[in-house]
């Protein structure tokens, strides 16, 4: 079930304010909280951090309405609709500075401001996803640059990296898709002439739980994990997305290992070799965007190209 948008109201007409906190909770948002002035409203909103902030642009406090949907603007990219009885050209003018998503008239219809809201969240949504798409493609970009930069080095052999090497061109990409994790993982053979699986490299963001070392994700077997599948499909140049709801229970234990909930895996080929593979991992379960998976896709194929470049 999807969250309610939460909606925070500044507006210093306590009667007003109320009216607009019933309409709003009958048209199902979440009311998060009500100030009545600028400096009370950014403390709250700060600490509620809702989805988008009703502004009376008429605030008789010392900081008016405009002065503080600027200040939301500036510090945390929430989308502001200003509601106001009347504007002036001059306060129009600088509430046009402030970048709203939209003006409700007092008083307010409620279709309008149904209206007026909707537009506001699907604008600033899609702002985000146009956004995040740029970051990722910015630091795949990096990645190439740093692909051309260490190609340049004479090598006849696959190329040995160290934690300076790969951080370079994993570390951009997990800040940009605001990742949980990622690890590299690499296949070898063992004495025994069967194929394992060791980890070998990981990123991961400041809540992550460093997984490197553990003795259970050195020298596995795809079988052992209960990840054949997996392989097969890898083999194939095919992706994995999963999240733990979707996967068979015996398919889980990767991601209950690595601490993590959901994950794109995807293969590396060094001259048409399977090498191994990277995972794009999630603390909390999580759907990526095909424009999110196409940068994975990228990342991946540089990889194997610097790997194996000779």
């Amino acid at each position: 079930m999807m969250e309610k948008p939460a909606i925070f109201i500044v507006e210093d007409e306590s009667i007003v304010a109320n009216d607009i906190k019933e309409t709003l909770k009958s048209l199902g948002y979440d009311v998060k909280g009500i100030a009545k002035s600028g400096e009370i409203a950014l403390e709250k909103i700060k600490e509620l951090k809702p989805d988008l902030v009703l502004m009376d642009i008429h605030l008789s406090t010392q900081m008016d309405g405009v002065e503080t949907a600027g200040k939301v603007h500036v510090l945390y990219n929430i989308p502001v609709i200003y509601l106001t009885a009347y504007a002036d050209k001059a306060l129009l003018d600088r509430a046009k500075v402030t970048e709203p998503y939209g003006y409700v008239i007092k008083p307010y219809d409620e279709r309008e401001l149904h209206s007026v809201i909707e537009m506001a969240l699907y604008k600033h949504r899609v702002e985000r996803e146009i956004k995040k798409r740029d970051d990722v493609l910015f630091a795949v970009s990096s990645a190439v640059e740093w692909l051309l930069r260490i190609s340049r080095v004479e090598s006849h052999a696959p190329r040995d990296f160290n934690i300076s090497d790969i951080r370079d061109i994993l570390e951009p990409v997990g800040l940009a898709l605001d990742a949980g994790a990622i690890g590299i993982f690499k296949t070898d053979t063992d004495p025994a002439g069967r194929e394992t699986v060791s980890m070998i490299y990981e990123w991961g963001c400041s809540s992550y739980n460093t997984c490197l070392y553990k003795p259970e994700l050195k020298q596995f077997t795809f079988k052992a994990l209960g990840i054949s599948r997996w392989h097969d499909l890898l083999m194939k140049g095919d992706i994995v997305v999963a999240t733990t709801s979707s996967l068979e229970k015996d398919e889980n234990q990767l991601f209950d290992l690595l601490g993590v909930k959901s994950g794109i895996i995807l293969p590396i080929f060094i001259h048409d070799n399977f090498w191994g593979f990277i995972g794009f991992f999630d603390l909390a379960e999580r759907t990526r965007s095909a424009d999110e998976i196409e940068a994975l896709r990228i990342t991946a194929n540089l990889l194997g190209a610097a790997l194996g470049y000779s």
